[in-house]
């Protein structure tokens, strides 16, 4: 499943928990943690292990990580009363269910069921499963939908970031910012 397809389901899961507990930050903490598997797994699978695991569906889309943040969350919630880290469980949690991952039960039970096999994918595979999702469709229509929920319910921080902003040095910091991350997100399509 794609990117902000996920992210979409974090943020549907961290409005009805902001709904339920009355705290709207746990949207975002939801948001998150339905991306934590992919922005881990797949840089680590297909660059770090490339050359054993090469699969971008390992530590991150099982259990037993899953199971230690929500213990992490359950102890962070007991102890300083916060509630993002179960917020983000939650997230880690759809993402695992939209992927599918008990018809792979190696990777989901890990390492309960022996190691993580290696795959075998072509040259470029990242390359091309990036374009992909910068091709779809319905990847857009997340990001718009998941850009206007944000809006409404993050309008007073928006609107202190936009008075922030009038600063034209802190203005011209965020544009170099963003255009060296444009240039360096180009490069790699191009290398």
């Amino acid at each position: 499943m794609y990117i902000l397809a996920h992210v979409m389901a974090g943020v549907i899961i961290g409005i009805v928990l902001a709904v339920l507990l009355g705290d709207r930050r746990v949207v975002a903490f939801a948001a998150l943690g339905a991306m934590i598997p992919d922005l881990i797994d797949k840089p680590l699978g297909h660059i770090v292990l490339a050359g054993t695991i090469n699969y971008g569906r390992i530590y991150f889309h099982g259990l037993t990580i899953l199971f230690l943040v929500v213990i992490a969350g359950i102890l962070l919630y007991h102890y300083r009363r916060r509630i993002g880290l179960l917020a983000a469980a939650a997230g880690m949690a759809s993402h695992q269910i939209l992927d599918g991952m008990w018809h792979n039960p190696v990777v989901w039970y890990w390492p309960f069921l022996g190691p993580i096999p290696g795959y075998h994918y072509p040259e470029g595979y990242l390359r091309e499963a990036i374009l992909r999702q910068l091709s779809q469709p319905s990847e857009w229509i997340f990001l718009l939908l998941i850009i206007g929920l944000f809006a409404v319910l993050y309008r007073q921080e928006l609107k202190a970031l936009i008075n922030r902003l009038r600063d034209p040095t802190l203005r011209r910091a965020v544009i170099a910012v963003l255009v060296v991350a444009v240039l360096a997100a180009g490069w790699q399509f191009l290398v």
